[in-house]
């Protein structure tokens, strides 16, 4: 457990695993994001908290509009090193992205809401992983689930239109935004630190794709898009038909996941092919738990290839990994 917690946040952590409800549980939660400290030694368990304030989050909302019957398309599980929400108008091109970087079928058809249930795509990224789920579009007749499987993903991926027929690409972001927030999910940049105090409001890491870049005029409207969000939101433009645009996308997708790659050695040996995926934030300590509890608890120091000083440095327990860094971890 990191150090410093006080004692606060202890009987708010009692009370939330004595709650039997997920009621209950969100509210205790929220207490213990709230009085958890900032600094390094917390930020692996400030985001395993917010992971799990958005998992009840969906649970509840599930509980009060289905009675806590679900059907089985209304929840997907995370996989992969990350899972991000595709959300768009309709005929935004999700499902079409979701077929070019994955190996999902989605139906994909010229007509709007082709899309009637989620469909999942594993995306590789260098040597990961990443979860990618088309959703039906956001619409006056979007079915609450939707929004559920929304709020619990790690990042939302906006897909705007850039074609020539298309709604104007701000009005469109804009028309976004206020579905989501009128079922009361936020997008940010970056999650703030203080997110949960705010009973009514989910904040959600977003970043913005601008499809069908290979249409007319659509760099135009790709710059005025970027112009209007600013600092915002990250904006990336693509063509699914063409392939540009895909590898920013997918680093982009990456990046605003906050997680690192770590590879493993052991002495005199080369280092793994297949990293750990671990929370930006993560220590070496914390990356020995993920390896192995045991491996944990025996602890006595790591060797670090990557972000030490020199190849091969000795570090502590503390030491923030960072991604790529290689692990020789001694026990």
């Amino acid at each position: 457990m990191p150090a410093n917690l006080t004692p606060e946040y202890i009987e708010a952590e009692q009370k939330y695993r004595k709650a039997r409800t997920p009621e209950e549980k969100l509210k205790y939660l929220k207490e213990m994001i709230r009085l958890v400290p900032k600094h390094k030694g917390t930020e692996r368990l400030r985001v395993e908290l917010k992971k799990r304030l958005k998992q009840l989050q969906g649970e509840a909302e599930r509980r009060r509009s289905k009675g806590g019957r679900a059907q089985p398309w209304e929840h997907v599980e995370p996989e992969g090193a990350g899972q991000i929400a595709l959300v768009g108008l309709a005929n935004a091109g999700k499902s079409t992205l979701l077929a070019t970087v994955t190996n999902a079928k989605p139906e994909i058809a010229d007509y709007p809401f082709s899309t009637f249930r989620p469909a999942v795509g594993m995306m590789p990224f260098e040597d990961i992983q990443i979860q990618l789920v088309d959703l039906p579009p956001l619409s006056d007749f979007t079915e609450g689930y939707v929004y559920n499987i929304i709020r619990q993903a790690d990042v939302a991926a906006l897909l705007i239109d850039l074609g020539p027929d298309a709604p104007d690409p701000g009005e469109a972001l804009l028309d976004l935004q206020a579905r989501l927030e009128a079922r009361k999910i936020r997008l940010v940049r970056e999650e703030p630190d203080d997110d949960g105090l705010d009973e009514s409001i989910q904040p959600l890491k977003a970043v913005i794709v601008g499809t069908k870049l290979d249409a007319e005029g659509a760099s135009g409207r790709l710059e005025a898009l970027k112009e209007l969000v600013g600092e915002e939101f990250p904006v990336v433009g693509i063509s699914a038909r063409t392939g540009e645009g895909l590898d920013a996308m997918k680093r982009l997708f990456f990046e605003a996941l906050d997680i690192v790659r770590v590879y493993t050695k052991k002495p005199g040996q080369p280092p793994s092919d297949e990293p750990y995926v671990l929370p930006k934030g993560s220590t070496v300590l914390e990356a020995a738990e993920e390896i192995h509890k045991e491996l944990a608890e025996r602890f006595k120091y790591a060797r670090v290839w990557g972000s030490s000083e020199f190849p091969g440095q000795r570090v502590e327990r503390d030491y923030l990994v960072q991604d790529k860094d290689v692990l020789e971890i001694h026990a």
